[in-house]
């Protein structure tokens, strides 16, 4: 009796849902690092004021010496708010280029998968972006260092609408495009 072998192709699916686990770590890490660039600007503002105005110690001038050294790094700190917003644009942009780089064309009957997977992206960017607009709004010094955070707080705050759109047009070219365009230009 010969015995019939089913091949299963898992290489669409593991590729799918690596897209949208990546897209999804790319929120996180901003909602993360927003607050941490945010909570570290606020104590860089409290602290190079403080560093800069010791005076001296014996023979030695630490307002100089906090001046080398704290200011330097209060104007990193405060430049922080926009390379993350910049690093975060990128990483979404790296994130289409992820899903057009995929050379393996995935069954169409994984579309359905796909957006199963969108709809879970979206609920998990709406949990996110409500948990984001609760520090944003609020009054300390929290919700204000991330209302200073332009760029960051607009992407996590649209973050359904963006994210959506990205996984919509990634969907559209990895289910569409014909299965030989590997990117060998027809050789």
């Amino acid at each position: 009796m010969k015995r019939i072998e089913r091949k299963t192709n898992k290489r669409g699916l593991i590729g799918i849902v690596l897209f949208f686990v990546a897209l999804f770590l790319i929120l996180i890490m901003a909602f993360i690092m927003a607050i941490v660039v945010g909570v570290g600007g606020w104590v860089s503002e409290l602290v190079t004021p403080l560093m800069t105005g010791i005076g001296t110690a014996g023979n030695t001038n630490i307002s100089e010496a906090a001046e080398a050294t704290f200011t330097p790094l209060n104007t990193t700190v405060q430049a922080l708010p926009w390379v993350l917003g910049f690093t975060f644009v990128v990483a979404l942009l790296f994130s289409i280029g992820f899903g057009a780089s995929y050379t393996f064309r995935p069954s169409p009957m994984l579309m359905g998968v796909y957006f199963m997977l969108i709809i879970l992206l979206i609920f998990g960017a709406i949990v996110m972006n409500n948990m984001y607009e609760d520090l944003y709004n609020s009054n300390d010094e929290i919700g204000v260092a991330l209302q200073e955070q332009t760029l960051t707080s607009y992407m996590i705050l649209y973050s359904p609408f963006i994210l959506t759109l990205i996984a919509f047009i990634t969907g559209i070219y990895m289910f569409t495009r014909p299965s030989d365009a590997g990117g060998g230009f027809g050789i």
